[in-house]
């Protein structure tokens, strides 16, 4: 399987941008606490990413299967046919801004660097989308993200995080306890061709 790593994919968080996506109001307080978050995320955080190109091999009434691993998303089933190109993708914020995080003791400081946190991951996934579409040559992607609008098992989740064997230790991610992937600012996806 030939993965695409990245370990330090560019971003730009600004105060403006912090102050408008976590509804800050320009409240000076908050904006004190964010402004020393956002200084010490920019020293440590290194976004990290993954991706490969997969295909589904098979599609039925009740599964689609990417590679051969048989999944029963409803949702992921809707967005794909036999044969079309898909990529499983990872991102996290990286375990240098998670360790970070849990040193927080401030109810304020916690929830201002989750919302932190949660904006990384999604420029993470912009990146990864950005990349897919110049290497596959696509318009638009169509996200799909594990359990979002869906029931889905952790013996799913499990058997999509072993689709990239060893090679998610290169970005620092694992699976917990209940299929959850950590660092806890981490997301494991499959993008296809929005159609």
């Amino acid at each position: 399987m030939d993965c695409k790593i990245f370990t330090d994919i560019p971003y730009e968080l600004t105060m403006e941008t912090l102050n408008e996506e976590l509804n800050l109001r320009n409240k000076k307080n908050l904006l004190k606490i964010v402004e020393t978050l956002l200084a010490k995320t920019r020293e440590i955080t290194r976004l990290k990413a993954i991706y490969f190109s997969g295909d589904i091999s098979e599609k039925n009434d009740i599964s689609v299967a990417v590679n051969g691993e048989s999944f029963g998303s409803e949702l992921l089933r809707g967005y794909v046919e036999k044969g079309d190109r898909v990529y499983p993708y990872m991102v996290t914020v990286g375990t240098e801004l998670d360790e970070y995080a849990k040193t927080l003791t401030d109810t304020m400081d916690q929830i201002m660097i989750d919302g932190i946190m949660n904006l990384l991951v999604n420029k993470g996934k912009v990146f990864v989308a950005k990349e897919v579409q110049k290497e596959a040559r696509w318009d638009n992607t169509q996200d799909y993200v594990p359990g979002n609008g869906e029931a889905w098992s952790t013996e799913e989740q499990t058997r999509l995080f072993d689709m990239f064997g060893d090679q998610s230790k290169k970005i620092g991610v694992t699976l917990g306890d209940h299929a959850f992937v950590l660092p806890g600012r981490s997301t494991i996806g499959i993008l296809s061709q929005k159609k």
